[in-house]
């Protein structure tokens, strides 16, 4: 009846549940629900969302759950349109839906138990929804939020026309391209790639006249676009880019749930700050700009003659075979090196990893298998469901199979 693709990305300073896709088969009538009883479908998606932030969430860093909401016949379940029961959304409806859908996530997330080999702790986070929709000023964007009792409780929680992409990058101080995360499918990172070709070009020259100033605004900024100077002016041009100019409205949704422990680092008055914003105010305001790729960096346009001097060659004790064996044993699972402290906080796989558990090769070939069956009437949906089922299960079992021979060779 229902599917939903999330991507969870687990790092040292934040964690981000991405809803990449979500379909629907359009045979929910088979249930025969009373008229006028809500839809299960947003239900069920609320309550896997709160679930996954309610094991997700850890007492000293930021969670936020993102979502790009654009309306299209089917996602998921190729053949589903067909099918004259499924109720599709339009723009403005499915925009509005998922909005619903966060309301109760804010509110589950906010209370959550932390998970320890010697105790469980409550903690309580704040919870804030941010809503943008390219094309739509503030009024209009704040009929999408949902309806509230308290007008006070709407206004808290929910910003509208506005991102929480500065405050969740590694330092505020960063060029825009770096605060904008890339997840696949997304229309932001196809804009961003779009924008960091004016990386490649070179530098204007400098002005022959020594008398005339070339604008502070004008001037060569390493890292940083030319045509969008800030976030503010990324968001006005994607109105014009990509899938939201097709002429339906698209929506960008951001829940970030803020920990009782950060909240109490900010003072006096001021709003809460990540760990790494609080960290970059203590150092110097001049942070080091992120190298850029190799790909997309810049020439340069000193004229010193001054070359830096090779990095010494390996030690002599230690032969190149040596070295390989040494970098695999760091690369195993097992080994230190990989072992960094923020897998400790992981939840326990069998609270949040479901029962069934692929490798990437595994998962794209389920995945693929998926967008390759039939889900245009009920006996072929049921045909194709079966047959996908008792592939995942094959997978499963070879990757049982897998991870008992290699337990069977590392002992």
């Amino acid at each position: 009846i229902l599917a939903l693709e999330t991507l969870i990305y687990t790092t040292s300073k934040l964690t981000t549940v991405f809803v990449a896709k979500a379909d629907s088969t359009g045979y929910l009538y088979l249930l025969n629900l009373p008229r006028g009883t809500p839809s299960p479908l947003k239900t069920i998606s609320s309550v896997f969302l709160s679930h996954l932030v309610a094991t997700r969430q850890r007492k000293d860093r930021r969670l936020v759950v993102s979502l790009f909401a654009r309306a299209q016949d089917q996602y998921l379940f190729p053949g589903s349109v067909e099918n004259p029961t499924k109720h599709v959304l339009d723009d403005r409806g499915l925009v509005r839906w998922w909005c619903r859908v966060l309301g109760p996530v804010l509110q589950a997330g906010t209370t959550w138990t932390s998970s320890s080999s010697s105790h469980k702790k409550k903690h309580t986070s704040a919870a804030e929804a941010y809503l943008r929709v390219p094309g739509c000023d503030v009024h209009e964007t704040r009929s999408f939020f949902p309806h509230s009792s308290t007008t006070t409780t709407l206004t808290a929680k929910w910003h509208p026309s506005r991102d929480p992409l500065r405050d969740l990058g590694r330092s505020p101080t960063f060029p825009e391209r770096c605060l904008i995360p890339r997840f696949p499918d997304d229309p932001k990172a196809r804009f961003v790639d779009e924008l960091d070709e004016e990386l490649t070009e070179p530098p204007p020259p400098p002005s022959s006249d020594s008398r005339v100033r070339e604008s502070p605004s004008k001037g060569n900024r390493p890292g940083r676009w030319r045509s969008a100077r800030s976030l503010e002016e990324f968001w006005e041009l994607m109105a014009f880019r990509q899938e939201c100019s097709s002429g339906r409205l698209v929506g960008f949704l951001w829940a970030v749930f803020t920990p009782e422990e950060e909240l109490l680092s900010s003072s006096h008055g001021e709003p809460p700050k990540s760990p790494t914003r609080i960290a970059v105010e203590k150092k110097n305001s001049q942070d080091p700009i992120p190298a850029l790729p190799p790909s997309i960096q810049q020439p340069s346009t000193s004229t010193s003659t001054t070359t830096t001097p090779p990095p010494p060659p390996p030690p002599l004790s230690e032969s190149s075979s040596q070295t390989t064996q040494r970098m695999e044993r760091q690369r195993r699972p097992g080994s230190k090196k990989t072992a960094t402290h923020y897998r400790s906080s992981w939840p326990p796989a069998a609270t949040t990893r479901g029962t069934v558990v692929l490798p990437q090769k595994h998962y794209d070939r389920a995945t693929k298998l998926l967008l390759h069956l039939d889900y245009a009437t009920l006996e072929v949906a049921v045909a194709s469901t079966k047959r996908w089922v008792e592939d995942v299960g094959m997978c499963a079992e070879l990757q049982q199979e897998e991870g008992e021979e290699e337990e069977e060779e590392i002992g």
